[in-house]
């Protein structure tokens, strides 16, 4: 019998395991397909969107590792990284509050304060997918659904998204119309979209509901978050260079962007430790 260090963390109620590779190397544990399906099954075992792993690759500087719970490796995660973040300083595995953590797709630099978590999340991009012809990032756009017109912009934080104003109260206008034709609008997006819906609040301050392409609402996500901000900076609704408030469904975050193509958007809330135990293999 063997048993395995775990972490238990989430953020924005994302939740992930995290272990230290050291751990796995010591003990001579291999993550398999099936231990990892196992660890992350919710109705049997620890339950989980995931297992992040941790390892070093110099003496200062960390590599980032991150399996779906269907066994899959995933290159990058924004709500993953903060855990990783949080869990090396907690581990005192790092004396750095400003590291850098090598990923699936490039090099982040994270930084912790009072279990904030700042991360630059990289500048926004056009939506190279989006069968309109513009030659700006910031071009507005309509698209239809139901017989109702939609204003949007078209964003992309490595994602594509369909970020939409309304006038109409977020919590009582029944988007589960809209959303669906709007992200299966194939003529527009042939890759699909993330759709996001905003209230303007005022000019550091929104609320949003998200929908996730090929699945339903979410309850709060990064890159979402960040798009939203992005797309009502640009139009010069929301202040630039400054944290807007973000009031997703069942969390707020706060985001910066520069109004700059050139600059990333930053992007800081804290994570969570749920509980630490040890699996029994």
């Amino acid at each position: 019998m063997k048993k395995l260090p775990f972490r238990k963390m989430h953020w924005i109620w994302n939740d992930f395991i995290v272990i230290n590779n050291d751990d796995l190397i010591k003990k001579n544990i291999f993550l398999t397909e099936n231990l990892i399906k196992e660890m992350c099954h919710r109705n049997f075992w620890i339950g989980s969107d995931g297992i992040i792993l941790v390892s070093k690759w110099d003496k200062i500087k960390f590599k980032y590792k991150m399996y779906n719970p269907n066994w899959s490796e995933a290159e990058m995660c924004w709500n993953w990284i903060r855990c990783y973040m949080k869990y090396l300083i907690d581990n005192n595995l790092s004396k750095q509050t400003n590291i850098d953590v090598e990923t699936g797709i490039w090099i982040l630099n994270l930084d912790i304060k009072d279990d904030i978590v700042t991360v630059d999340m990289w500048k926004p991009m056009l939506v190279n997918e989006l069968f309109f012809w513009h030659n700006e990032l910031w071009n507005s756009f309509n698209i239809k659904s139901y017989n109702r017109d939609f204003d949007f912009l078209p964003i992309s934080m490595w994602n594509p998204h369909c970020v939409c104003y309304i006038e109409d109260n977020l919590k009582s206008f029944d988007l589960n119309k809209y959303w669906k034709e709007i992200e299966s609008n194939i003529e527009i997006f042939p890759k699909k979209v993330n759709v996001e819906f905003i209230n303007l609040k005022s000019n550091i301050e929104i609320d949003m509901r998200v929908f996730e392409r090929w699945a339903w609402e979410t309850l709060a996500c990064w890159t979402w978050a960040c798009a939203s901000v992005v797309a009502w900076i640009s139009i010069w609704i929301l202040k630039k260079d400054k944290f807007i408030r973000v009031n997703l469904r069942w969390w707020t975050l706060k985001i910066k962007w520069s109004w700059k193509k050139t600059d990333s958007v930053i992007m800081k809330w804290e994570a969570k430790t749920s509980f630490i135990w040890e699996y029994i293999i």
